[in-house]
């Protein structure tokens, strides 16, 4: 064989072994780049979902709180209680008669005079004045009278300008009798108190009266 064929056949074996070196780089080259697309979607995918799942995790964790802040709102309101300064005492005999066998009565009523509503509950507390404001010792008996049943000691909501009442009663026997002119009514047995007129009689400065009540307190 001679020189030069030698060499043609050399150099035509080293050109396709380069061409075959070639193609497998970027067969290789192509299927890197491909799997590297899968990794990053997949990784985009599971980062969108962990997103989303954390903002809807957030957004309930909001709207709970939000529910919560505003049941502690509204439990906050209803629950409130009534200030001496906006309740008012007066007696008041809403239209009914008590006067039965040396035992007489009235009802003592309590008014909201502010502006937002609250709960009153309990007795309220009394005591008497003779003549030129002069203290008397006065005796007081929760629980039920001689014309009502005492209702307990409960909650009443009162709106601004309502009322709630409490029987309030004593004896005329004459044991003791002291001669009263004026009477104080604290709501809610604070020092806070309005006084009125009661011009009576009655035994030993005893006075029986309810709870306070949503409506007159009587016995049928």
């Amino acid at each position: 064989m001679s020189h030069h064929i030698l060499n043609r056949r050399i150099r035509k074996a080293g050109a396709a072994a380069l061409i075959a070196a070639a193609s497998a780089v970027a067969l290789t080259a192509c299927g890197s780049n491909d799997s590297s697309s899968d990794a990053k979607g997949s990784s985009s995918s599971k980062s969108s979902q962990s997103d989303a799942s954390i903002h809807s995790q957030a957004g309930n964790k909001t709207g709970k709180q939000a529910t919560a802040l505003g049941s502690g709102a509204n439990k906050a309101q209803a629950t409130s209680e009534c200030q001496p300064g906006t309740l008012r005492g007066t007696l008041d005999s809403a239209g009914t008669s008590q006067a039965e066998m040396n035992h007489r009565g009235t009802f003592l009523k309590v008014t909201n005079t502010g502006d937002e509503t609250c709960v009153i509950s309990g007795y309220a507390g009394v005591a008497l004045e003779g003549a030129g404001h002069t203290a008397i010792k006065t005796t007081a008996r929760h629980g039920s009278t001689y014309f009502a049943t005492d209702p307990g000691t409960h909650p009443i909501t009162l709106a601004p300008g309502k009322s709630a009442w409490a029987d309030l009663v004593w004896t005329t026997t004459g044991a003791g009798t002291a001669h009263a002119k004026y009477l104080q009514i604290s709501p809610t047995g604070s020092n806070s108190h309005s006084t009125v007129a009661f011009n009576q009689d009655l035994d030993n400065g005893t006075l029986s009266f309810t709870a306070w009540s949503a409506k007159p307190p009587i016995n049928g």
